[in-house]
């Protein structure tokens, strides 16, 4: 399995890491780093999981994740099959809190990023006009040399700590944790339900997986993603259900058992637990 922690590697001529990642397919699991990393994925759809939040990605997001704080991106199941043409793009930059000297977000100019930066341990998501804004120089960053380069990351963390346009992931109850000893059993329960969430999953089907009992597996769960198994399997199948919805003319009794669930009521009731909306006031909102 993908190690716990990430290293993170920092070239003696830079002061912050910069890559542009383009594979096959997403092959780091579950994981932390203690650096902040702030991502934007250009091609590339899946399932992301940041502390205790689970939604979609797709081309066009872009992520500031704060220190130690676990993440696992999982494309969908066709980048697994070597298709011709698919890919993964994103463009990654990881940076110390530090990394233009001790003390430098404590200065009163930049008391706005430090505050942003403090968000950031819980995972944002930026969006809107914010968002539009950043990408090209995001890809500035990636083409740029020396100080430019310094300069566009200063420019972007300060267009982000101005912006209203952020989503915080994960919720105030899950705690950063700085050392996973079990991720890979972790990593090994996301892969399994990434790969069979439209059928039935039983606790004990689960648990047998990770070769634990039912119930040592459920306390094991809630304390290393902050949800239980259920909350967890619920959000990856209204994942799913909130394509399927995109086309009208898929009945949403279909996109129900599509999506792993066997009762329309039970389906309709978490769909608009998760997302605040019932399917067909989110089908009409995104037509519209």
């Amino acid at each position: 399995m993908n190690p716990i922690l990430e290293k993170v590697t920092v070239s003696e001529k830079q002061s912050f890491a910069l890559k542009e990642e383009i594979l096959p397919y997403i092959k780091l699991g579950w994981h932390y780093h203690p650096e902040y990393e702030l991502v934007l994925f250009t091609e590339s759809t899946g399932k992301r999981f940041i502390g205790d939040h689970t939604d979609s990605f797709g081309p066009g997001d872009l992520l500031l994740i704060g220190p130690n704080l676990p993440h696992y991106m999982r494309n969908d199941e066709i980048y697994y099959q070597k298709v011709l043409g698919l890919r993964i793009r994103a463009i990654v930059i990881h940076f110390d809190l530090d990394f233009l000297g001790k003390n430098f977000f404590e200065l009163p100019e930049l008391i706005n990023i430090k505050r942003m930066l403090e968000k950031s341990k819980r995972g944002l998501y930026i969006t809107g006009k914010t968002r539009d804004t950043i990408k090209p120089l995001m890809e500035k960053i990636n083409t740029g040399q020396g100080f430019e380069r310094l300069h566009l990351l200063l420019e972007v963390l300060h267009l982000i700590s101005q912006s209203s346009d952020l989503n915080i992931l994960s919720s105030v109850s899950y705690s950063n944790v700085s050392g996973f000893e079990d991720s890979s059993k972790i990593d090994k329960v996301f892969e399994f339900l990434l790969k069979n969430y439209t059928r039935d999953i039983s606790l004990e089907e689960i648990s047998d997986l990770i070769s634990m009992s039912v119930s040592t597996f459920c306390k094991f769960y809630k304390k290393r993603t902050g949800k239980t198994f259920t909350q967890s399997l619920n959000e990856i199948r209204v994942g799913h259900a909130c394509k399927l919805l995109i086309d009208a003319s898929v009945p949403i009794s279909e996109v129900c058992y599509q999506s792993g669930f066997n009762n329309l009521s039970y389906f309709h009731r978490n769909f608009k637990k998760i997302t605040n909306f019932p399917p067909l006031v989110y089908r009409q909102r995104f037509l519209n």
